[in-house]
C-alpha cells in the first residue's frame, strides 16, 4: 500500500485563541534565543576544548567553591548519572579532582586543580564579557524585568511538575 503524504497545512494557527498564540509564540521566541545563546558559547568554549556542561561544573566550582557531585547536579540541573561523566572527563584532563569529604567519609568532594583553576579564571571573564555583550541591546532596567519574568514562569512551571527544578 502506497503511503499518502500531506499536501499542505494541517493546523492553522489562526483557528487558536489569542492567548494560545501568545504562549505559542513565546515559546518559539524563548527556545529560539536559547539555542542562538547556546551555540554562542559552544563556539568559545570550543577554543578552551571544554563542553558547556563541563564549563557549567568549573564555573560552578570556582564561585561556590569544592562540591558534592550531588549538589553539582542540583545547581546546573544535571542528572547523577551526566554529572559522573562529565566530572570522569574533567578529571582525565587534569582540570578537577575528587577527594573524600573530611565530613564524611562515604562522600566526594570535587575541587578544582590547579591547572582547573587557571582555565576557569582565563576564560570566565572572556564568557562574562561575551554574555554582557550579547545583552547590550537590552536597557540594565529590561534586563532585570527579563529576569523577574523568566523566574516566574520558571517557578510556575516547577510547581506544574511537582516541584521539580526547570
Amino acid at each position: 500500500m502506497k503511503e499518502r503524504l500531506t499536501r499542505g497545512t494541517l493546523l492553522n494557527r489562526e483557528d487558536y485563541p489569542e492567548c494560545r498564540k501568545d504562549a505559542l509564540k513565546l515559546w518559539v521566541v524563548l527556545a529560539r534565543c536559547f539555542s542562538t545563546f547556546a551555540q554562542n558559547e559552544a563556539q568559545q568554549l570550543k577554543i578552551f576544548a571544554l563542553t558547556p556542561p563541563q564549563f557549567g561544573v568549573l564555573e560552578t566550582l570556582a564561585h561556590l567553591g569544592p562540591m558534592k557531585m550531588c549538589e553539582i547536579g542540583a545547581k546546573l540541573l544535571m542528572s547523577g548519572a551526566n554529572v559522573t561523566g562529565v566530572v570522569d572527563r574533567l578529571e582525565k584532563k587534569n582540570l578537577v579532582r575528587r577527594a573524600l569529604d573530611a565530613k564524611d567519609r562515604r562522600m566526594f568532594l570535587i575541587h578544582l586543580t590547579d591547572e582547573g583553576s587557571k582555565l576557569i579564571t582565563k576564560f570566565f571573564p572572556v564568557h562574562a564579557e561575551q554574555i554582557e555583550a550579547s545583552t547590550r541591546v537590552l536597557s540594565t532596567k529590561e534586563k532585570r524585568q527579563l529576569t523577574a519574568l523568566l523566574k516566574k514562569l520558571g517557578k510556575a512551571q516547577s510547581r506544574q511538575n511537582g516541584g521539580a527544578p526547570v
